[in-house]
C-alpha cells in the first residue's frame, strides 16, 4: 500500500475520533519480526486497533492476516477499504470481530484525494514491472526473445519466429527469465516493451 493513500486514510480515520499512534508498525514473534501493519490507532475509550488499508476490497485472506496481526500485537482488528469481496469476507469479519471501515460509505474522495489514490496505484503497478526486468536484464535475456514478445500478440506466433515446437517449455523459460511464474502473456509483452525502451535508451 502507497504511503500517501495510508497517509489519507490516516487522516479520515483522524476525523473519525481516531488517535494515530503509529504507522507502518513492525509485528514481531519469539523475538523474530514475522510482518507489520499499516495503522495503530485508539479510540476515544482508549482502545487500541491494529489497522489494515487496502485501496481496493478487502477478501478473506486480508481478513484472516488482519485478525492474525491484532491477536500478535495484542489489540483489536481493524480493516479500512472498499467493501467486501463477498459475503465470505464479510461473514468471516463479523465472526472474528474484525472492525471494517468502508471507504465507499465513509468518504466521497475529493479531485485531490483521487488523483493520490491513482498515483499510488500507478506507482505500485510501475514498482511491479521494475523488478522482472531488472532480474530479466541481470540474466541478459537474448534479444531475439524480446523482439517475438513485443511483436506477436500470441504464442503461436512468438514459438514461430524463435523456430521452436515446444511453445510451453519456451513460455516457461521466458517467465522464469523475468522470475514471474504465473505471468499472463500480456504481461509477458509489457516486460518485453520496457526491457526493450531501457536497452534502447542505454545504447544512445
Amino acid at each position: 500500500m502507497g504511503e500517501r493513500f495510508e497517509d489519507y486514510v490516516a487522516s479520515l480515520l483522524v476525523d473519525l475520533g481516531y488517535s494515530i499512534l503509529g504507522s507502518r508498525v513492525k509485528i514481531e514473534s519469539g523475538g523474530v519480526e514475522v510482518g507489520e501493519v499499516d495503522l495503530l490507532v485508539s479510540d476515544a475509550a482508549g482502545t487500541k486497533y491494529a489497522v489494515e488499508v487496502k485501496a481496493g476490497k478487502i477478501d478473506v485472506s486480508g481478513v484472516r492476516q488482519a485478525y492474525v496481526n491484532s491477536v500478535v500485537l495484542g489489540v483489536k482488528p481493524m480493516i479500512v477499504a472498499r467493501g467486501f469481496s463477498n459475503d465470505s469476507a464479510s461473514q468471516l469479519a463479523s465472526e472474528l470481530g474484525v472492525k471494517v471501515i468502508n471507504l465507499a460509505e465513509s468518504v466521497v474522495m475529493g479531485i485531490d484525494e483521487l488523483r493520490l489514490a491513482i498515483m499510488d496505484s500507478l506507482y505500485q503497478f510501475t514498482m511491479e514491472l521494475m523488478e522482472p526486468v531488472k532480474v530479466a536484464m541481470q540474466g541478459n535475456i537474448h534479444p531475439d526473445i524480446i523482439n517475438a514478445l513485443v511483436e506477436c500478440s500470441d504464442v503461436d506466433c512468438i514459438c514461430h519466429k524463435l523456430q521452436t515446437d515446444d511453445c510451453n517449455k519456451l513460455m516457461a523459460s521466458i517467465r522464469q527469465a523475468f522470475n514471474v511464474k504465473d505471468a499472463s502473456l500480456r504481461k509477458l509483452r509489457l516486460l518485453a516493451l520496457i526491457y526493450k525502451l531501457f536497452i534502447s535508451a542505454g545504447g544512445k
